[in-house]
């Protein structure tokens, strides 16, 4: 962990289903001073890495060691005490998030194999300090959205998946997907996604295979073809909902869009239908 220097990466400005995520900050100093309470308007996220301390929430004491993971509502008064020792190192991430989905737990621990896939995820982010400022934006959202997968599947607010139904406790799929979804996801090419998860294209492809039976290229025209139909309905223009999802030629768009739905995008956006994808 001694390779691991401070970070602050704001206006992320990721979205899926339930979240908005704003920015992510890794300090061996936790932002709190010694028992200063103070509160935010936005959900926040403490991911400890290294390190023990204790963080006070609401007038509870929580105990913090490597794993330890706090969802802190907004508008709760919290403070950190640090104990003797290592200085913590401590992910934090300021977003908004339906808290009354699934179980609202303030508190849980990571496994053993969560936090080391937590801290592998992290470390990934210090391995090309010379990518341009595009190519960081991907490589955060993809780290952002796997570290997001592990810790809210440990405070029940995405179920957890069966430990004997899978080797991995994510999907690789839906880690792709929730990718493609996030800010900048439509128009990257197909080989700067697989790179930003991590894969060869064609080995990418045939782990999606098995698990889904789409391709990477069949799985982004399904995320293009959902956020089409949503813009359409909330009767955006056809040029703009094609720029959106990253098909800058509108005639291109339509005979794509029909050729997925039965219809034209003007249909569509004068009459939304269920979409079935």
């Amino acid at each position: 962990m001694k390779n691991y220097r401070p970070l602050l990466i704001q206006d992320l400005n990721l979205q899926i289903p339930g979240l908005k995520i704003h920015r992510i900050r890794l300090n061996r100093q936790l932002p709190e001073a010694r028992w200063t309470e103070h509160k935010h308007e936005h959900d926040q996220l403490l991911i400890y890495l290294i390190g023990r301390g204790q963080q006070r929430i609401a007038g509870a004491i929580f105990p913090a060691r490597p794993g330890t993971v706090l969802h802190i509502p907004p508008g709760t008064m919290h403070a950190f005490e640090q104990q003797p020792g290592r200085q913590p190192l401590c992910l934090v991430i300021d977003l908004e998030m339906e808290v009354r989905r699934g179980v609202d737990r303030v508190s849980d621990q990571l496994t053993a194999e969560q936090l080391t896939e937590t801290r592998s995820r992290v470390a990934t982010l210090f391995r090309h300090p010379q990518i341009e400022r595009r190519e960081l934006a991907l490589r955060v959202g993809a780290v952002v959205l796997d570290v997001l997968d592990i810790v809210l599947r440990a405070l029940s607010w995405l179920e957890p998946v069966n430990r004997f139904s899978a080797t991995r406790h994510y999907s690789v799929a839906k880690r792709v997907e929730r990718l493609l979804e996030a800010r900048d996801g439509a128009d990257v090419s197909l080989h700067q996604m697989a790179a930003i998860t991590g894969y060869q294209h064609d080995h990418l492809n045939r782990l999606l295979r098995a698990e889904c039976g789409l391709t990477l290229g069949q799985l982004r025209a399904r995320v293009r073809l959902r956020r089409a139909a949503a813009f359409l309905a909330e009767k955006k223009s056809v040029r703009s909902t094609a720029a959106a999802v990253g098909i800058p030629d509108a005639n291109y768009f339509a005979r794509w869009f029909r050729q997925q739905t039965g219809v034209s995008p003007s249909a569509w956006r004068r009459q939304p239908r269920d979409l079935h994808v």
